[in-house]
Order: C-alpha cells, then sequence, then structure tokens
C-alpha cells in the first residue's frame, strides 16, 4: 500500500470479532500471524456451533470449578477459554488449513475429539485450581519471611491469571499442578529450614534478575527462547524446593546459565 508517498507492506489475516471473523490488515507479519490464529479458531466454533452449544451445557464440574475460580474471574470467562483451548487443541494443531477444502475437511476431522478434549481440559483446570486453592491456604504461614512471601506471589502471579487457561501452551499447563504442589512443599519446609530456603532464593536470584531484564528488552514482543527459559526456571524451582517431585528434564543453575548465554549471543 502506499502511504503518505511510502510503499509499505501490510499482512492480511482472519481476526476473531466475537460473533463472526473479519478481514483485517496488520503491520507486521508476527501480529499478523497472531489474529490469524484466533480467526481461525472463531471460524472453527462457528462452523461446529450445534457442538458448542452442547460443550457449554455439559462441562463436568462446572459449577465446582467456576467456584474455584472466582479469585481470577466468573464461570462464563473459564468456560470460554475452556471452549477455546479445546479448539485450538482440536483444529490448530498441525499446520493452519489456507482453502476452504482443508478448513472443511479439518472441522470434520474434529467433531468426535471435542468433547473429550473439553472434559481433559476441565479436568486439567480443576487439578490447576485446587492446587492454587490449597497454596492460598498456605500463604498466611510466610507472613514472617517477607522475602520469601514476595518471591512466591511474584511466581503466582506469574503462573496464574485471569486469562492462564487460554494464555498457557497445553504442554506447559499440564505441569503448572506439579509447580503449585512444589510452592506448598517449599512453605512446609520454610519453618522447620529457614536458612535453605535462602540459600536457594540466592541461586535463583541472578536468573530472575537476568530474565526479568530480557523480557523489558523484549518490548511486549515475544521470543520463544525467553518462554523457554521462564518455564525452565519454574523446573529449577521444583529441582530446588522440592525434589521429591521430580522434574521431567535435567535442570541445574549451571543449565540455566548457559541457556541464558545463548540466548544474550
Amino acid at each position: 500500500m502506499q502511504r503518505a508517498g511510502q510503499s509499505v507492506t501490510l499482512y492480511n489475516a482472519l481476526a476473531d470479532d466475537g460473533d463472526a471473523v473479519v478481514l483485517r490488515a496488520f503491520d507486521t507479519r508476527d501480529a499478523a500471524q497472531s489474529a490469524h490464529r484466533g480467526g481461525l479458531r472463531r471460524l472453527f466454533m462457528l462452523l461446529l456451533k450445534e457442538q458448542v452449544k452442547y460443550l457449554e451445557k455439559n462441562l463436568p464440574d462446572a459449577q465446582r470449578l467456576g467456584m474455584l475460580f472466582m479469585p481470577f474471574g466468573t464461570q462464563q470467562e473459564l468456560q470460554q477459554q475452556i471452549l477455546a483451548m479445546t479448539f485450538e487443541r482440536c483444529c490448530l494443531n498441525d499446520s493452519l488449513p489456507t482453502n476452504e477444502t482443508e478448513f472443511t475437511t479439518r472441522g470434520k476431522e474434529a467433531k468426535n475429539r471435542l468433547l473429550l478434549i473439553a472434559q481433559e481440559l476441565a479436568r486439567l483446570a480443576g487439578n490447576v485450581l485446587g492446587e492454587y486453592q490449597a497454596v492460598q491456604k498456605n500463604l498466611p504461614q510466610l507472613k514472617a519471611n517477607a522475602q520469601a512471601n514476595q518471591d512466591v506471589r511474584a511466581q503466582l502471579e506469574w503462573l496464574l491469571h485471569r486469562g492462564f487457561i487460554g494464555d498457557t501452551p497445553y504442554d506447559r499447563l499440564q505441569h503448572v499442578p506439579r509447580y503449585l504442589k512444589a510452592i506448598s512443599l517449599r512453605i512446609e519446609k520454610l519453618r522447620s529450614n529457614p536458612a535453605r530456603d535462602a540459600q536457594c532464593m540466592a541461586q535463583m536470584q541472578p536468573l530472575t534478575q537476568a530474565w526479568q531484564k530480557l523480557r523489558q528488552a523484549q518490548q511486549g514482543n515475544s521470543d520463544p527462547r525467553v518462554e523457554e527459559f521462564a518455564w525452565m526456571m519454574q523446573e529449577l524451582r521444583v529441582s530446588l524446593y522440592a525434589q521429591e517431585l521430580k522434574t521431567p528434564v535435567i535442570v541445574s543453575v549451571k543449565r540455566l546459565e548457559k541457556m541464558l548465554a545463548g540466548i544474550r549471543s
């Protein structure tokens, strides 16, 4: 397009408009790709609107989950996030459809999996929120230790927020109950051995500060390496504060320092 006498490139994408999708132009490829996923997801939800209605009425444990989600938002918001993630997993896992035939075929393939995936996600959301509730009950024990209190609250804020189910990739979300369980174990151990907790925090601190600087430098852009580093820090926390819960990957301060050097280079 011509803008103020200059030739500029814009990127077209489908964008979610609530009960419809619209075609919009974006200034960057990244912004267009991000919007396009949301637009395609909405298009699949419109294609399979009968299934959406059924899921809205038949999500397991909906009321109990709504109660557990109250610190973050409403039952309806939680339901919409579970639905969005269900369609994300059923329809957008592989390379995205690029024409009507591919789109229709993908929709037909997804139809029979939706309920199973939605039930699985509702269960996972219940596990996350149940562990979060357990942490909340233990938090008053941290009042005597200002540093640990601040550290745990910052960790919780990063892990869980109003849109965490929709925003957290599924393969990461699966591990969140373990991260929360690790926080509960940390609080238990803190009473008997505050010195050890302080030692672990001293090991984490330089990595946390480096990560915060990286995030600021991103200025709202997403770098997959920084995301990966953030999740590896959660694994390191399990390894330091709650070794008995085990980590699926080998993790250590040295490994994370090496990872950090790779991101900076």
